[in-house]
């Protein structure tokens, strides 16, 4: 039998760990919706898995060590950032059921993330093992793009908050908090990976050197995270005034149909498309309120001064 060393010690409180952010992603997913739910909670699920797969790995290289094993353990390691910061996104698209943001814009940049994904897993693939890992420029170019994407989730999550801030909901309120208090680890956790790629000099952030600044500021600082994203998340869908958004809602604004007839959304059918989806949307009210949602199809000729508010149509 190999030897049980750190690097296994910490696989296998990862081991221990992550299931629990597994069964809390696919309890939030359940609540918010299976459809909708995929855009946005599956991040930390995938998260989860690449590092009960990693653990799984590092315990078969006790014993059987191979040039296989070594590349899944560097390759579930290296690319577990991008859904950790794919998960901010998610979690605005939560927020904003009453579309203050633009949809192209955040579908881009999830796309954006995903594409850094794939470099990221080209580059550690096709990287050479034979000493030990070294980042190359794919692996490089993916992670200016990691850091790019996660500084513009936090310039949009700023422009959220400051956007509802005069109406917020309670479930609103908690994914707000849940970004507030893990974006510090993250960003410790992202400082980590930057600094290992791009100062391929300092063997203290290499992948196996340093195990201990790797628990510190890789490992606790991704569960920690994980754990109040989870958390919070939790307990906004548990909410009484939580909304599920609509899956129609998230396509690209040009593209939003009605879910019953395949149609553009008019003001004639928005309220078949959204009544009943939304539990803060009051049908005896008829007029502007902050907390329903946005209804692009809006007719200004019901009364001009009420044009673009977040209010339900007249014919509600």
């Amino acid at each position: 039998m190999g030897k049980v060393d750190y690097m296994t010690g910490i696989a296998i409180l990862q081991f221990i760990v992550f299931p629990f952010i597994l069964a809390a992603s696919v309890f939030i997913w359940k609540r918010s919706g299976f459809r909708v739910g995929a855009k946005i909670w599956r991040y930390p699920f995938m998260l989860s898995l690449l590092r009960l797969a990693g653990s799984i790995a590092t315990f078969i290289k006790v014993d059987h060590d191979s040039m296989n094993v070594e590349i899944t353990i560097a390759v579930c390691e290296l690319i577990g950032i991008a859904p950790l910061i794919l998960t901010y996104v998610g979690i605005l698209r939560q927020i904003d059921y009453q579309k203050k943001m633009p949809n192209r814009p955040v579908n881009l940049l999830a796309v954006i993330g995903l594409v850094a994904l794939i470099l990221a897993i080209t580059g550690v693939v096709n990287a050479d093992f034979t000493t030990s890992y070294t980042p190359g420029t794919l692996n490089k170019a993916a992670m200016g793009i990691f850091i790019a994407v996660f500084a513009a989730t936090m310039v949009l999550t700023v422009w959220l908050y400051s956007m509802t801030s005069y109406s917020m909901l309670r479930y609103q309120k908690m994914l707000f908090l849940a970004i507030a208090i893990s974006m510090p680890f993250t960003t410790v956790r992202l400082a980590y990976s930057a600094i290992a790629d791009y100062d391929t000099s300092n063997d203290n952030f290499k992948l196996g050197h340093n195990n201990t600044i790797y628990l510190c500021m890789s490992v606790l600082e991704e569960i920690v995270a994980c754990f109040v994203v989870l958390g919070f998340g939790i307990l906004a869908v548990l909410q009484p005034d939580f909304v599920k958004i609509d899956p129609h809602s998230m396509k690209n604004d040009k593209d939003q149909e009605d879910p019953e007839e395949g149609k553009p959304l008019s003001a004639g059918n928005y309220n078949t498309a959204y009544h009943g989806a939304n539990t803060a949307y009051n049908p005896a009210y008829d007029g502007a309120q902050q907390s329903a949602p946005y209804n692009p199809a809006y007719d200004p000729a019901h009364g001009s001064s009420n044009a673009g508010y977040y209010a339900p149509p007249h014919n509600a």
